[in-house]
């Protein structure tokens, strides 16, 4: 039987062993400790899984090694779609996850939930879990035809030379992480792969291995860039995506004046990572919509519409498809497309605060909160309450050299200058509805897998604080 022509484009394209044929002597992978693998070695290593693994989901545990890049290539050289878990997680949450997975991978359950049919080779690459970063996780199924079609609008914004090397510190369950794995794949060029984010390696690693891309999410460069004012990339290094989350102005000021040559980027693990990304040499906040992607503005959420978008949710049971009549997708974020066409983000959705019938944006306050000296980042939520619906309520992460009496532990308390700049900061630009009405110091916001801040673990410790009667710390404005 002849193979179909679209098919095999794809299946080549995402072949370790084609491009051990075409470049089998060209490096692959590079470690943080410097050892090198060729794509000739990478194919040999897949080889000798491939007939180990059985049909159906391949769950593994994703670390950031060469072995679970040996495994991910081996699923997908097999067709079979890759699961990769977060091995931080506990045994309750990874058997959660697992738990989605009970059902059958086919192909042809593309079909089971109604959903818009993806162009091309529809047969799934990767089921890959939500953060659960405001939420339960939910699992995306991704088809192999999404990742090619996502490498492809990337390559078409970014470009690729033949010295390129893309910094991976994403993990490798994520879409951001794998996306690089597969980017680097398909284009036959070098991943450097690091184990864990540590702001030291990262810089020693991006000077000693010539690194040319990388991919941030805000607290990742914020870190990079804390660790040593006076530090410089080098001009090796010719772009830096960073996404996954806003970042705070003072972060974006801090690495422009650096000449970091930083690209803001919008996407999530429904569109198979990156829907729009600055242009180079152009306005590096202002990300435009790749190649093949259009993006339009409804109700005030901004839907998307492209060849890399999930198949499906997995669900037990039947469920509603995730898209539109139409075809487009709603991505739950707040947003605006301007005239000349870039967009922009200003916050999630179901993140909304609505306070004694006032809209409320966590991102507008967040914005301004952090904006006071002293105070790192923040994050605004709402928290019940049986006068207004919801108050504000903020919890912010102090700098190091701010605390009172330099005390540490989960809840510092700031210095008298800090208390007062904030004082003034939100009773100057915030209106009375958007002051935070219950504020709560920690030493450091929580964290997700993925490295962005952990929404809903903040929320859970402001709720904490509120159920112990803790003291409100800023007037509730009149």
């Amino acid at each position: 039987m002849t193979q179909d022509p679209e098919r095999h484009v794809v299946d080549r394209a995402l072949s370790v062993h084609a491009a051990a044929e075409e470049c089998p002597a060209h490096i692959a992978l590079i470690e943080q400790d410097g050892r090198c693998w060729t794509w000739e070695e990478l194919s040999t290593e897949v080889a000798a899984v491939e007939p180990g693994l059985d049909p159906g989901f391949e769950i593994l545990a994703a670390t950031s090694t060469p072995a679970a890049i040996v495994r991910i290539f081996a699923s997908i050289e097999r067709a079979l779609p890759a699961a990769p878990i977060d091995p931080r997680f506990s045994g309750p949450e990874r058997q959660a996850r697992i738990d989605l997975l009970d059902v059958d991978p086919g192909a042809d359950a593309a079909d089971a939930e109604g959903a818009i049919p993806t162009s091309g080779d529809r047969r799934p690459l990767a089921v890959l879990f939500t953060s659960g970063s405001t939420g339960a996780p939910r699992a995306v199924e991704l088809s192999r035809a999404a990742f090619v079609a996502s490498a492809s609008a990337s390559a078409k914004r970014l470009g690729w030379r033949e010295d390129d090397r893309w910094l991976c510190v994403l993990p490798l369950a994520h879409v951001g992480g794998l996306s690089i794995l597969i980017r680097c794949l398909i284009a036959r060029r070098t991943v450097v792969l690091l184990e864990r984010f540590d702001a030291e390696l990262v810089c020693e690693v991006i000077e000693r291995e010539r690194v040319t891309l990388a991919s941030f999410v805000p607290t990742m460069l914020s870190r990079l860039l804390a660790r040593d004012p006076a530090w410089r990339a080098p001009l090796s290094l010719r772009a830096v995506l960073l996404g996954g989350a806003p970042a705070p102005e003072v972060l974006w000021s801090d690495a422009l004046d650096r000449r970091l040559p930083v690209l803001e980027t919008w996407g999530m693990t429904e569109t198979c990572s990156q829907v729009a990304t600055a242009v180079p040499g152009k306005s590096p906040r202002s990300p435009v919509p790749l190649p093949g992607w259009r993006v339009r503005r409804r109700s005030g959420r901004l839907e998307v519409k492209g060849p890399a978008l999930l198949t499906r949710y997995i669900e037990h049971g039947p469920g509603s498809s995730p898209f539109s009549a139409d075809g487009w997708f709603s991505t739950g974020d707040l947003g605006t497309v301007n005239p000349d066409g870039s967009v922009s983000i200003s916050g999630r959705a179901d993140e909304m605060i609505v306070t004694g019938g006032e809209n409320v944006s966590p991102f507008e306050v967040e914005q301004v909160l952090e904006s006071v000296s002293g105070v790192r980042r923040a994050v605004v939520a709402g928290i019940p309450d049986a006068e207004w619906g919801e108050i504000v309520a903020a919890a912010l992460e102090l700098e190091e050299d701010r605390c009172l009496d330099f005390e540490t532990g989960p809840a510092p308390t700031p210095d008298d200058q800090v208390t007062r700049d904030l004082q003034h900061t939100v009773t100057e630009r915030l209106a009375t509805f958007q002051r935070p009405r219950r504020i709560v110091w920690l030493q450091r916001l929580p964290e997700t897998s993925a490295g962005k801040i952990d929404r809903a673990e903040v929320r859970r410790r402001i709720l904490l604080e509120a159920a112990t009667e803790g003291k409100t710390d800023l007037p509730r404005g009149t």
